[in-house]
């Protein structure tokens, strides 16, 4: 919504020029922050908008030519390739944090385990003497 309103502010100036640009931008930050599928659904939902009403001629459903063809191509490939990168490198992110509360338990039951081998070992030493 908020790369709809501000490309749509600035369409007076910008007119047919970057009509992706702010839905491309939008569509990565909803991928970082919520995910591949609600991202997929953003350019789902901006396709129509771009056609619509930045994409000449401006607000009406006009037939596609190939250059407008090829602009919602590049928009849609390139999107999704950003979105899975993301979605990917939140993964990857999520199992190092996995990971380093795995390590940290795990030496949190090392020390629990080596205390009680050596109060074992202090009593076995007190009962030998």
């Amino acid at each position: 919504m908020f790369a709809f309103v501000l490309r749509y502010a600035l369409h007076p100036v910008l007119e047919g020029s970057l009509p992706l640009f702010f839905f491309q931008i939008n569509t990565i930050v909803i991928a970082f922050f919520f995910g591949f599928g609600p991202a997929i659904l953003t350019v789902l939902l901006s396709g129509p908008l771009l056609i619509f009403f930045f994409i000449a001629p401006f607000n009406e459903f006009s037939v596609l030519d190939q250059r407008d063809i090829t602009t919602l191509f590049v928009y849609i490939s390139y999107t999704v390739v950003a979105s899975v990168l993301v979605e990917l490198l939140r993964r990857e992110q999520y199992n190092a944090e996995m990971a380093v509360l795995v390590s940290e338990s795990r030496f949190k039951l090392m020390l629990e385990g080596d205390q009680k081998i050596r109060t074992l070992l202090k009593k076995a030493n007190k009962q030998l003497r």
